[in-house]
């Protein structure tokens, strides 16, 4: 595919850890994406249809550098739907690679020159109503310098048409012996591939992205360390939406999934209906592909003069010429002149937003090509406009500094002028001016203007304009619709996925778990069929006794479960002890998330190590306060949420803690909030053997 862009808009690197009470709860450091792998092969033979070798055990360093085994985790694919799906997983290029410096407690660069690509079942995917586990270790040793890392940033390509998912820059080698696949209802045989590219943007595909542990520069210490213990997932439909894929971690029942569970074929009538929408969708541009798959709202931009082979299978082609990337549902459909086959990429929903754009910011440039209407703004509109397109003015100014003091390649800057066309890719991308820098140069991070900081534009881009689908004015009037994908994937479509490149607050994910599972077309397969939402749950949050600081290996809880009263039929009350889901025993993790319920009141267990036995109810679900009150007041419902009565700290012989009460009295239910997200927080003192 030969498309202008460098590829398409990433989300930004979350921050590396979460502090709860002085602890941490890790999060994961998504590599955004990458390319590339070809040549050598690699260890003899794929390991299939059996449980995982004890090779897939992988030594690493500790906090204290001492040697401890990692044990490998598993993606499991659910095929619900009536069609065969074809997964494949893939790594990424990096130029440094954390996680094995993480692991070896080095500053050895080791990098991963390539992309691997494991097949499963290759050309005949896995049918419906099957699935298939693959075990993947932390790493496969190739040679002495040469590691595939199956932990970091990698993808998930779930598709239901095999076409072009292999090309010809993939090499094939044998698969590592330390990788495993087992399959229910089909077989699963592994193949894999290295590439100097990852998959082009015309497949019949959803991607889906994941990175297991995480890799921490520990306070005090000059190496990374490797923290095993959470799975980091999200699904790109910042990039397209294509088909449902619901994911939910492994061994972790209390986390609801995210993206969708819905039927194919239901998914795709919203598609289709998005499409018809004539105040929302209708024109949005669509991929050269036989089946329904949308661009995101900045692939829509950068993605516009792309071409594919002349040798595509593709619906839409000149009779002369090379067939377009994006085209529009009326070619698809068969009735475009040749001429609009090679020029029409986009309709009316896309003019809305050029429009827009032409109407309320001030541009000293001929906007005929792009704006065919003046839109009147309101001033609100037209002042937050302005500030974004100000904050990216900045940012190119940025950038052609770096190139005046020899920081990038060449003499001359690849983005020489900043104009609208540039500043509707970069803008919907929300990425910077760095094209010949290197992709982590000239941060937005980095970029200020007089009273904004990058926080503070990024936080009104984010609610004011990316979600202005909610306010009432847009929704009578729809010519000051911001971005019509965003009302599709979060309305439309019900989904808590990315939406645009930094909806992470929704769309990014970081849980315990031992693996992820991913289920296609149905709730099959997952561990909780409901759909996450940060609003349902909450997090459980227990101090950090002060003799523990500076301790990060060493944990404060072994286990914890959950109960929903009137639930089971064999245990209405919960009286039975059940904690399903161990903690990490090398990892200070204070406290831990009941991410999604059944129903309210539930009842909690949890073990701390002297063991402790705390067990409390949540009489129900914490409800929002109005935006006008004070976050210390909130939840409004604070003061009945915990049934006190029903808390109870018990010893190792089973008896009543002395420091119980103390311990159950100081329970605060509390919320912080942002426009578009509530999280909910009940946080108690320090473990009762730490109370004075």
């Amino acid at each position: 595919m030969n498309s202008p862009a460098q590829g398409p808009a990433r989300r930004p690197a979350p921050a590396a850890a979460l502090h709860l009470s002085g602890a941490l709860l890790f999060t994961l450091l998504l590599a955004a994406c990458g390319s590339s792998d070809s040549s050598d092969p690699a260890d003899p033979g794929p390991v299939v249809g059996v449980p995982p070798a004890s090779s897939s055990l992988v030594t690493c360093k500790d906090y204290e550098n001492n040697e401890v085994s990692v044990a490998p985790k598993t993606i499991t694919v659910y095929n619900n739907s009536t069609d065969t799906i074809y997964p494949v997983i893939s790594t990424s290029k990096n130029a440094k690679n954390e996680w094995i410096q993480g692991c070896f407690r080095t500053t050895e660069l080791y990098p991963t020159d390539y992309v691997y690509k494991l097949y499963v079942n290759e050309g005949e995917g896995i049918p419906p109503n099957s699935s298939v586990t693959i075990t993947l270790p932390l790493y496969s040793k190739l040679d002495e310098t040469r590691y595939i890392t199956w932990w970091n940033g990698g993808r998930v390509v779930l598709a239901d048409r095999s076409e072009r998912l292999l090309g010809k820059e993939d090499s094939a080698m044998e698969t590592p012996n330390t990788v495993s696949c087992e399959g229910h209802n089909t077989a699963c045989a592994l193949s894999t591939y290295s590439s100097s590219v990852q998959f082009p943007e015309n497949i019949y595909a959803q991607l889906s992205e994941y990175t297991f542990g995480d890799s921490i520069i520990p306070n005090g210490q000059s190496v990374r360390l490797l923290k095993p213990e959470n799975v980091g997932y999200n699904i790109s439909y910042v990039d397209h939406v294509y088909m449902p894929v619901a994911i939910g971690p492994k061994n972790n029942p209390y986390i609801g999934y995210s993206g969708s569970a819905q039927p194919l074929a239901n998914f795709r009538n919203a598609l289709t209906a998005f499409l018809a929408s004539t105040s929302v969708g209708e024109g949005w541009p669509v991929y050269n592909l036989e089946q329904l798959k949308l661009p995101g709202g900045y692939n829509i931009f950068a993605q516009r003069s792309g071409t594919l082979p002349p040798s595509d299978n593709v619906p839409v082609k000149p009779t002369d010429g090379y067939p377009p990337v994006l085209t529009v549902l009326k070619c698809i459909n068969g009735d475009c002149t040749e001429q609009q086959k090679k020029s029409l990429h986009y309709g009316e929903a896309v003019q809305r937003m050029q429009n827009l754009w032409g109407s309320c910011v001030d541009w000293n440039e001929d906007l005929s090509p792009y704006v065919t209407e003046n839109v009147t703004c309101p001033t609100d509109l037209k002042d937050q406009m302005a500030v974004v397109k100000q904050f990216f003015v900045q940012n190119h100014q940025n950038y052609l500094a770096m190139y005046s003091e020899g920081k990038c390649e060449g003499p001359t800057p690849q983005k020489p002028t900043f104009n609208y066309w540039e500043a509707m890719m970069h803008i919907y991308g929300w990425v910077p001016f760095n094209e010949g820098c290197g992709a982590d140069a000239n941060a937005l991070a980095d970029t200020k203007i007089p009273g904004w900081d990058h926080a503070k534009v990024q936080s009104m881009y984010i609610h004011e304009l990316q979600y202005n689908h909610q306010q009432t004015a847009v929704q009578i009037n729809p010519k000051l619709l911001f971005n019509p994908y965003v009302q599709l994937i979060h309305d439309d479509l019900k989904m808590n996925a990315y939406g645009f490149s930094v909806d992470d607050a929704v769309g990014f994910m970081s849980e315990l778990g031992d693996g992820l599972i991913f289920a296609v077309g149905g709730t099959e397969g997952l561990e909780n069929n409901e759909q996450f939402s940060y609003e349902d749950g909450f997090t459980l949050k227990v101090g950090v006794p002060h003799v523990k600081d500076g301790h990060p290996n060493e944990p404060l809880i072994k286990k914890y479960g959950v109960c929903v009263l009137n639930h089971d039929a064999k245990d209405l009350k919960c009286e039975a002890d059940k904690q399903d889901v161990d903690m990490p025993d090398n990892s200070q993790i204070a406290g831990f998330r009941v991410g999604t319920v059944a129903s309210y009141p539930i009842q909690v267990r949890f073990t701390d190590l002297d063991d402790n036995v705390y067990s409390l109810r949540v009489n129900t679900k914490f409800a929002p306060c109005p935006e006008d009150m004070a976050e210390s007041q909130c939840p409004i419902n604070r003061t009945g949420l915990v049934d006190k009565t029903n808390c109870v700290v018990t010893d190792s012989s089973g008896a009543k803690h002395p420091k119980s009460d103390n311990w159950c009295g100081g329970a605060d239910p509390n919320q912080k909030r942002e426009k578009q997200l509530t999280k909910n927080y009940l946080s108690f003192p320090d473990p009762v053997n730490f109370l004075p």
